[in-house]
């Protein structure tokens, strides 16, 4: 087998394939350097920078000159919001959904009351409007509470916590629906009776409907609990953190104070008081976040995936991120750390510290010779066979003592060979020019292994992940062309076959979700090993290169489903490619 090995590799050489494919990865290198524009991940850390201490304190707390909120106040609202939103679950003993049916049926008894005064009237009287607009009043407050405990639901759904789910249509019609009935219920006029008549036909049925299709997250009294004010809570922990970090702003503060020209010139006191007041704003979004994820995953454990896809908040998350989501903001909580500590996992689109690095550029690079070398691995696959049996080379082979399995093998390592020789090479060179351009300096990266295990690791490391899941990817499909160049005559063929596969299954993630469950069932959306080292949930999905490029993650994806799928391909392919070479006539 390695004089085959030996002879392909001679054969690859000689052929100018191997230099036009060398010629467009120097291009794409050049290029890449000029089209090159991530984004950078969201930070408030440029809030706090190249301001003096004071000034710094003043943004952090709100200036006393201002009505303008400080970043403090911010932060404590949002955190006010989610733990509001959780004690929504228990209000005076009850449910949240309980809460609904009381804020419903009191709208309900006041829509009522109104009617009946302004029919029990005396006709003969002056008509009471002082009265008749208070009733009028509270009808509209009770409509206004109802809408804005369902909808609270809903934006302390996105910001923090997730009482209610209900479908997006629902959504939407609750929203329409409310916006024309409160209207109508503010129209001008003397006698409400025929106006709550014509509600209670019109619009009630409706409101019930939309109601009635709302669903409410069984929460255990210990998962409240641990987000409450208790001693021993989650919470607790939090207010002991933002006290501490209050109390060194103060005192750094007041430091400050003492000398006006400190304010100033001292620029280690600036970047410390631009960290502190940092650190307790993404503290609190942290904390936010923690609670958001913990929800959004128990909303996952009880709908099915057909309702996920419809359900508002939830539509546009799979349960694969939301779950490493949480993984990863319960490590930050645990371990006292901010997002803003760690680099993110490479992706496409987003830069993994606050600036560019060589790494950052280095993935996009390989991201784009992927496809190159990917391609230039399945032509040669598909005319290796299928092409040497037809241009008559295939016949020395069978007349020498070697047998047709190490023929066949031969030529699969061959071109194994140099394709890993041209992603080990490309890699070496992405990483130098970035290095070159943006320089090394970078976070450890923390990625959420698996959907399930927070790992800390050099952005190097990720690299040569991505560069052994980018080598799995090309035995796959190098295995399925060796097969279809046994299978048939044409290379030509065989070739247009594998690009329009693998045209689909770049061009898949574009119009399909991540929640799809039939995604689980198409073999090709578990072979990239690189997915599940935590980039999908950092992914800008808006970006045209991550939408293109960047790396998926789909319903029912796992370590074990990507090894076994990849395995299986590379077995099962290679297996009958033997038995079809074997009884081909060549």
């Amino acid at each position: 087998m390695f004089k085959v090995v030996n002879a392909e590799l001679k054969k690859i050489v000689s052929k100018p394939g191997i230099y036009i494919l060398a010629i467009l990865l120097a291009v794409i290198l050049v290029l890449g350097v000029f089209i090159y524009n991530p984004s950078s991940y969201s930070t408030t850390d440029n809030t706090y920078q190249n301001l003096s201490v004071v000034s710094n304190y003043e943004r952090f707390l709100g200036s006393a000159t201002s009505t303008n909120d400080g970043y403090k106040d911010e932060a404590d609202n949002a955190l006010k919001s989610a733990i509001t939103s959780l004690s929504y679950y228990k209000i005076n003993g009850q449910s949240y959904e309980s809460y609904i049916k009381y804020l419903y049926s009191d709208f309900i008894d006041k829509l009522n009351q109104y009617s009946d005064y302004s029919t029990s009237r005396n006709p003969n009287l002056n008509v009471d409007k002082t009265t008749l607009e208070l009733y009028k009043s509270r009808v509209l407050s009770a409509y206004a509470l109802l809408y804005e405990t369902v909808t609270t639901g809903y934006n302390y759904g996105s910001n923090g916590a997730y009482p209610i789910i209900t479908s997006t249509s629902n959504s939407y019609e609750f929203d329409s629906l409310y916006k024309s009935s409160y209207n109508f219920l503010s129209s001008n006029v003397n006698d409400p009776a025929p106006i709550c008549d014509q509600f209670e036909d019109e619009y009630l049925p409706s409101l019930n409907k939309c109601l009635n299709n709302l669903k409410y997250p069984t929460l255990s009294d210990n998962f409240i609990a641990s987000y409450s004010a208790n001693e021993d809570s989650k919470y607790s922990t939090l207010q002991l953190r933002l006290s501490n970090i209050l109390n060194q702003i103060q005192e750094l503060y007041e430091e400050a104070l003492l000398d006006n020209e400190t304010v100033n010139l001292n620029q280690n006191m600036i970047n410390r008081m631009a960290d502190l007041c940092n650190r307790y704003t993404n503290t609190c979004y942290n904390y936010v976040s923690l609670i958001k994820y913990e929800l959004k995953s128990n909303a996952f454990s009880y709908t099915s995936t057909k309702e996920q896809m419809n359900l508002l908040y939830l539509s546009s998350e799979s349960e694969y991120n939301v779950n490493s989501n949480l993984i990863k903001y319960k490590y930050l909580f645990v371990n006292d750390k901010l997002d803003t500590d760690y680099a993110h996992p490479l992706t496409i689109g987003v830069t993994s510290n606050i600036e560019t690095n060589a790494y950052d550029y280095a993935y996009f690079i390989l991201k784009l010779f992927s496809f190159l070398i990917i391609v230039y691995a399945v032509m040669a696959g598909c005319h290796t066979i299928a092409g040497e049996v037809k241009e008559g080379s295939m016949r020395y082979f069978a007349i020498r003592p070697v047998s047709r399995a190490n023929i066949l093998f031969g030529k699969f390592l061959a071109i194994m060979t140099m394709s890993i020789i041209m992603i080990i090479f490309s890699s070496i060179i992405a990483i130098a020019v970035g290095g070159a351009v943006y320089g090394f300096d970078s976070l450890t990266i923390l990625t959420i292994f698996n959907g399930s295990t927070a790992i800390t690791m050099h952005p190097f490391v990720m690299i040569l992940i991505y560069i052994l899941s980018l080598i799995l990817e090309v035995m796959v499909y190098l295995s399925i062309s060796m097969l279809l160049s046994c299978l048939l005559k044409s290379d030509l063929l065989s070739v247009t076959i594998m690009l329009v596969l693998y045209l689909i299954n770049i061009l898949l993630p574009m119009f399909a979700g991540g929640i799809n469950s039939w995604l689980t069932y198409y073999p090709f959306s578990h072979i990239s090993l690189y997915s599940l080292f935590g980039s999908t949930i950092y992914a800008n999905t808006s970006n045209f290169y991550n939408i293109l490029l960047g790396a998926k993650v789909y319903a029912g994806t796992n370590l074990g489903l990507t090894i076994c799928v990849i395995l299986l391909f590379i077995i099962i392919f290679n297996t009958l490619s033997a038995y079809v070479f074997k009884k081909k006539e060549l």
